[in-house]
């Protein structure tokens, strides 16, 4: 199977570009489609879940997401540390220097633990993930985020059980914290129970 980008056209410039996109693609059947899609450019990122195996907890963050907001649901989101990945950094840089920033603390060993594309429909946005062990009596700093990119993060404690029970139960609904702690921690699996 081929495609070919036709054509480019800029739609906004701010935080996250848009552009439209004329596309050409062979079909499954035989025979091309010819398509217009938008695309919305935020960048590579990272997500890190810490985990003190010491005292079987994750450290976990919350702040206020627009999209929720703009869904009228909760804005308040409980994730994992996750940030942009900068010009000339890798993955594990960038999730190294999130975790100082979002949360104060630096992992003594980062574990990968995968990567996925976040909303491959409308953005090229690819998320890695790591494991981060750290010792919850050794911070490094504060956390809570940079203010000149406008963060106001809470960062707390929770038993990994605890999490895991709030993946299921909903509490936790966005992609990277339930990716996060499903790769690192297991899933008890749907099909059995409906068996």
């Amino acid at each position: 199977m081929d495609y070919t980008l036709k054509s480019k056209h800029p739609l906004h410039r701010g935080f996250f570009e848009l552009d439209s996109y004329s596309v050409e693609h062979e079909r499954f059947d035989g025979g091309t489609l010819h398509i217009e899609r938008e695309h919305l450019e935020r960048g590579n990122a990272v997500a890190v879940l810490l985990f003190d195996p010491a005292c079987d907890e994750v450290l976990l963050i919350e702040q206020f997401r627009i999209g929720a907001a703009v869904r009228k649901d909760n804005a308040w989101l409980i994730e994992v540390v996750a940030g942009m990945i900068d010009e000339g950094e890798d993955a594990e840089t960038a999730a190294r220097r999130e975790a100082v920033e979002e949360a104060g603390y630096a992992p003594n060993t980062m574990t990968y633990l995968g990567k996925y594309y976040s909303t491959p429909g409308g953005s090229s946005e690819h998320i890695t993930l790591y494991l981060g062990l750290i010792d919850k009596q050794k911070p490094v700093g504060k956390g809570g985020g940079i203010a000149s990119e406008h963060e106001d993060i809470r960062r707390f404690w929770l038993s990994r059980a605890e999490a895991m029970q709030w993946v299921s139960s909903g509490k936790i609904n966005s992609g990277a914290p339930m990716l996060s702690l499903l790769l690192a921690f297991g899933s008890r699996g749907m099909v059995k129970e409906l068996t």
